[in-house]
């Protein structure tokens, strides 16, 4: 059985008939009284008194801008030629505040603006959410016009424009506005009385006007954009009308095939909408005049869901090359009409959803011809004045038809998951937190019967465009949880357990040719493997335990090391121990095994898991403890460093109270400070150097070993500038700590000593053109030139063009080609020379680098020792201000330096 389109379309035209009268596009009214807005003030003119004279209105010209032409949002180009005819002033050059403007636009504009509303059919209850917002004054002269065109809805919420044309001496003749709407105008001729009265036009954006020439006078009109300030209801209740209810029952016996979807026909069908919508404003909340009544009694079916789909409608130039006569008849005749869905909204959310690819079929599923539409620039042709990229970036803007489309409400989530699959979660979301529990599983239910049947649509990397790794996984598995739907979440278990068999494309000579390969889900992200201990709690190890071991592989613990060690720890905080010993017997030995190929957070992250075995004493291990320990002395020293951050942040609460997690850490930090700290110039995700949080973790373990031995590392000499005692010295944070006690005093004395005597050993730079600590390994020759007494030279290689030579010294020079690095740049940190290069053509057509010594890293060198001399006397300074009981020490001699 199928759907009677046929009735459907009856049924809507016998509604829209009778209620024609209820919805106008566009009313206008005039003013009785004649001082509503006895004067107004304007930013840098002062005062204007209405009616507005015509030395007023040149004074206002003076602080607009002119619009020689028009552009509407339809692309379309035109206006007056030559004489400049008409200005613009936007409104915030008007003076809002005072009494008479106080009340003119927050009581008087508002006012107005609901009159005509009511009779564009909004209800009274919903005039409170419109806000009227002042946007410019027009300035039209004798000769003035406006072509046809529509109002873009730049801005989010905006439905509707509002003219108020205030009077002006003498008035004006002509300027008729033509408001056109389907087939429909509404013209009018606010020009008799204009020299006293006040004229107000309103209508809804999408409509296109004109303004016809103003053949004498001056027109002045304020503008007002109508804009929803609050989101008002999706559809209207019906109204206790006979015919409108029988309209109602008559529309659900049409569409009672759906009620059982295996029997019917037909997909879906589409209605087009009367107004024009932009794909920014697109809503149900924003639908007007009698789309709105339209889109409420089909809600009424309550086994039907509906939609808004924003259609493009473009003709295509053919691929044919008869295309290419001179004909334009032809031509016209020979194009293809191109449709493509840009948006979708779903009733649900009220709000576009992800959906690709789900298309209306205009043969079969158009409720064909419901509303007329005129034809556009955009709407039917290429874009002549844009690019295909400037035409797609500006698309918000641009008015394309809208459907309302309905289909069973069976279907709506097999056409999701069909149409992008993040669309599909994004539904499914916003039903669990709007529709009861039993509709919402059984929802669930369907989605999980299609991720069975089709898993490479929904997880495969290939889908374009791709979701963030694991994002699906994760949304479903939260799903389960929160909806306790333990079931579907160990059928999810299951699918991500298994390899997907994804089919990619490789061209071999003409044949093409599948190929085959596995592609693994599993535990992408750490923030499933946490979600994934939770399934587990609920459902019990049993019913998990086959699927577990076969994320246990060795092929998947090495691709997903890190999220199976935030698995083993989340097993832990949900006090499945047993469990998470068992998943990490079978890591530890691939974890320990290859100790240099983990990322930063896997080694953090792995820590995390083998302390928290610890806290159990029947999980409890020496072997896993060591090692780990001695995957610790093989990584890096910033590695290590931001071990020791890690878990001090994660687990100091354990590490204290748990003898074995404490010797555990005792053990990591004997093994960093054995390492050499010189070169250790890394940062904390706050900015902060990491060294300077390695000596708080090491403070606050209060170990004296491990704290001797830190302070005897960054305090070793090192015959150039410490980097690590400085920026020790140089935190807030370690001064609180160690002024707190005596012995934090005594080790902030002993900083300040070494950093105090390495100081004084410091010696002024001496300028010279040898650079004796350049290196530039891949290029001896210009290592020579800049360790030699030559001020310049020109590189022996002759390069075919300018780019080589460009490209040849980019490498070589890296930030020196043709820059001068500031002194204070770190670039001189570590490249100690100062050179540029610039790039010349010689005879031939070839082109040669000239490199040039300059003096920037001599003087770097000066700013540098200038700043140690600096930091001399305020270490002096703040440790006789805050460690009062040392005896005052002998001030060290400061070397004062001039640049020579």
């Amino acid at each position: 059985m199928n759907v009677d389109e046929e009735g459907l379309r009856d049924v809507l035209r016998r509604v829209e008939d009778a209620e024609k009268e209820n919805f106008e596009f566009a009313v206008g009214t005039q003013m009785v009284e004649e001082n509503i807005l006895p004067m107004f003030s304007v930013e840098g003119l002062g005062t204007i008194p209405v009616p507005v004279t015509i030395k007023d209105v040149n004074r206002l010209k003076k602080v607009s801008e002119p619009t020689l032409c028009c552009k509407s949002s339809d692309g379309m180009m035109s206006g007056n030629k030559g004489k400049k005819a008409s200005w613009q002033m936007d409104a915030g050059h008007i003076i809002r505040h005072g009494d008479i403007a106080e009340i003119f636009f927050r009581q008087t504009v508002p006012s107005l603006a609901a009159v005509g509303l009511q009779q564009l059919g909004l209800v009274e209850n919903e005039l409170p959410l419109v806000e009227v917002r002042p946007h410019s004054v027009l300035i039209i002269e004798r000769g003035g016009c406006a072509p046809r065109h529509r109002d873009a809805e730049c801005e989010p919420g905006t439905f509707g424009v509002m003219f108020l044309q205030i009077p002006v001496k003498n008035g004006y003749e002509g300027g008729i506005l033509k408001v056109n709407h389907q087939k429909e105008s509404r013209i009018f001729d606010n020009s008799q009385n204009s020299k006293r009265c006040f004229y107000t036009t309103i209508f809804f954006t999408g409509c296109e006007h004109e303004l016809t020439e103003v053949k004498q006078g001056w027109r002045i009109v304020f503008t007002f954009s109508l804009v929803w300030k609050w989101t008002r209801s999706l559809f209207v209740p019906l109204p206790a009308d006979a015919s409108l209810l029988f309209a109602a029952k008559e529309i659900e016996r049409i569409l009672s095939p759906w009620r059982l979807p295996d029997d019917a026909q037909r997909r879906c069908l589409a209605i087009p909408l009367e107004h024009n919508y932009t794909v920014a404003n697109l809503s149900f909340a924003g639908l007007k005049g009698r789309d709105r009544l339209t889109a409420s009694l089909l809600r009424s079916v309550n086994f039907v869901d509906l939609h808004l789909a924003s259609v493009r409608h473009r003709m295509k130039p053919p691929t044919s090359t008869i295309s290419n006569t001179d004909n334009p008849l032809l031509q016209r005749v020979l194009k293809k009409e191109e449709y493509r869905t840009e948006c979708w909204v779903s009733s649900h959310t009220d709000a576009p959803l992800a959906y690709q690819g789900l298309e209306i079929d205009f043969d079969s599923e158009v409720v064909y011809p419901l509303f007329s539409r005129l034809q556009t620039n955009w709407d039917d042709t290429e874009s002549r004045n844009s690019t295909n990229h400037e035409e797609e970036s500006s698309l918000d803007c641009i008015y394309c038809q809208a459907f309302l489309v309905v289909w069973p409400k069976t279907s709506t989530i097999d056409l999701a998951c069909r149409s992008g699959f993040m669309g599909a979660l994004d539904l499914l979301e916003c039903l669990a937190r709007t529709l009861p529990a039993e509709e919402v599983l059984f929802v669930l239910g369907r989605t999980m019967t299609f991720c069975c049947a089709n898993p490479q649509l929904v997880w495969c990397p290939s889908r374009k465009p791709s979701s963030p790794a694991g994002q699906v996984t994760y949304r479903l598995l939260q799903l389960c949880i929160d909806l306790d739907a333990i079931d579907q979440g160990l059928i999810l278990l299951n699918l991500i357990t298994d390899d997907l068999q994804t089919v990619r494309s490789k061209m071999l000579a003409k044949d093409q040719h599948d190929i085959a390969t596995a592609e693994i889900e599993g535990l992408q992200t750490n923030e499933i493997a946490v979600t994934l201990a939770k399934l587990i709690a609920l459902a019990g190890w049993d019913s998990c335990e086959e699927a577990i071991r076969r994320f246990l592989t060795p092929v998947r613990m090495a691709k997903q090391m890190e999220p199976l060690t935030v698995f083993v720890t989340s097993l832990i905080s949900h006090g499945l121990h047993a469990n998470a010993v068992y998943v990490a017997n079978h890591l530890c030995p691939v974890l320990f095994a290859s100790p240099l190929c983990w990322k930063s957070s896997t080694y953090n992250t792995a820590a995390e898991m083998v302390f928290r075995l610890e806290e159990w004493s029947e999980s409890s291990n020496l072997l896993r403890v060591e090692g780990y320990l001695e995957l610790a002395r093989a990584i890096e020293s910033t590695h290590l460093c931001q071990v020791i951050i890690y878990v001090h942040k994660k687990l100091s609460q354990f590490v204290k109270n748990i003898p074995g997690m404490k010797h555990f850490y005792q053990a990591l930090s004997q093994i960093l400070v054995e390492r050499d700290f010189f070169s250790l110039r890394s940062v904390s995700e706050k900015g902060e150097p990491i060294v300077v949080n390695v000596f708080k973790c090491l403070l606050w373990l209060n170990d004296s070993a491990v704290l001797k031995a830190f302070l005897r590392q960054i305090t070793m000499p090192t015959g150039r500038n410490n980097y690590c005692l400085q920026v020790v010295l140089a935190s807030s944070a370690i001064w609180k700590v160690c002024l707190a006690s005596e012995d934090g005093k005594n080790v902030l004395q002993m900083l300040i000593d070494s950093r105090l005597r390495e100081l004084s050993l410091l010696k002024p730079p001496v300028f010279s053109w040898q650079q004796m600590e350049a290196e530039i390994p891949n290029c001896p020759e210009v290592e020579y030139f800049l360790r030699s007494h030559q001020l310049s030279t020109t590189f022996s290689r002759r390069f075919p063009t300018v780019n080589e030579a460009r490209l040849w010294a980019n490498e070589i020079f890296g930030f020196g080609f043709e820059v001068l690095a500031s002194p204070d740049s770190q670039f001189f940190v570590n490249h100690r020379y100062s050179a540029t290069v610039h790039v010349k053509k010689i005879a031939g057509g070839f082109a040669v680098c000239e490199i040039t010594k300059n003096r920037r890293l001599f003087e770097y060198d000066v700013r540098q020792f200038e700043l140690r001399q600096e930091e001399i006397a305020e270490l002096i300074e703040r440790r006789q201000m805050e460690i009062p009981h040392e005896p005052t020490a002998r001030p060290q001699k400061r070397v004062k330096f001039h640049l020579s």
